[in-house]
């Protein structure tokens, strides 16, 4: 295949069958996020509020594109924004890995670090920074960015449908809530049959990327959505060692993953014995294994 420039290698991600160990009824799928260019899902939404920003007149040439994240949205944003001519500022919580962490400075973004959330640094980007210099900043708040779902709109549910015609559910952590509120929009409106689940940590469990909304997690205005038009056939929490423990699996099969995958690919078995499902069953696994080695030395 051949590409004209980075970006377009955004999306098209490949589905790859995982074989549990369980007696699972349906055929499990997992679908590779990292494959996009800084390894996570977030590529979908920096690409899609970039280019919603430049559209709009927000950002133009010689502004300085700025946001927070926990760390794979801030990748994502380090690495575009080089790449069309934008320097970045990213804030991020006490949640970034070494890794992601050398990718922004690889990248060439100014990092700050603030709070154990990402929230914390939303709230601190847009009302310290950006008021202080309101002309040098576009800030793209990827928490209340409603083109963060409407990437996964109109790229990743129509890739899951193409793929998979006869889906009998898709699962994917919630985290912010993007993902999964552009997914389930479009798989319900096309395939209202097929069942959205989504996936949380257990109260007093942290796995990256997931949420753990029972302990006081943000709820973004995507979560809201989800829940108040009703989009979500079913919400699990995981726990740290079964996420660990599919995780495992999952290594042992050639996926090379974050604990976030195995956290999802967990509910995604469950669901499937539960429910007794026997067809496809779509696992959105949000970035790859080699910016979660902190999380996957713990193995």
């Amino acid at each position: 295949m051949i590409f004209k420039n980075m970006t377009d290698l955004v999306g098209r991600t490949p589905c790859v069958n995982f074989r549990p160990a369980d007696a699972c009824p349906a055929r499990i799928w997992i679908k590779l996020e990292g494959f996009n260019p800084t390894g996570s899902v977030k590529d979908r939404a920096a690409i899609y509020n970039i280019r919603s920003a430049i559209e709009a007149g927000q950002l133009k040439p010689g502004k300085t594109i700025i946001d927070a994240s926990s760390g794979n949205m801030a990748s994502a944003l380090a690495y575009f924004g080089m790449t069309m001519g934008f320097p970045v500022t990213v804030a991020c919580s006490s949640k970034l890995t070494a890794e992601k962490a050398g990718l922004i400075e690889y990248f060439g973004a100014d990092l700050i670090r603030i709070g154990d959330f990402t929230i914390e640094a939303s709230n601190y980007c847009r009302d310290v920074i950006v008021v202080k210099e309101p002309e040098r900043y576009c800030f793209l708040d990827q928490l209340h960015n409603w083109n963060n779902p409407r990437a996964h709109f109109e790229t990743t549910g129509p890739e899951i449908l193409a793929d998979f015609p006869a889906l009998d559910a898709v699962v994917g952590s919630l985290g912010s809530g993007g993902t999964m509120n552009g997914v389930a929009r479009f798989i319900k409106q096309n395939r209202p049959g097929a069942r959205v689940v989504t996936v949380e940590a257990e109260s007093g469990t942290r796995i990256p990327g997931t949420g753990a909304f029972c302990d006081g997690d943000y709820v973004t205005p995507f979560i809201e959505q989800l829940r108040s038009a009703v989009l979500v056939d079913h919400r699990l929490s995981v726990s740290l060692e079964s996420a660990k423990a599919r995780t495992r699996e999952l290594t042992r099969q050639g996926f090379y993953c974050g604990i976030q995958t195995g956290g999802v690919a967990h509910a995604a078995i469950k669901i499937a014995i539960e429910n007794d499902l026997r067809g496809d069953v779509v696992v959105i696994s949000g970035d790859a294994g080699w910016k979660n080695m902190d999380k996957l030395a713990e193995l």
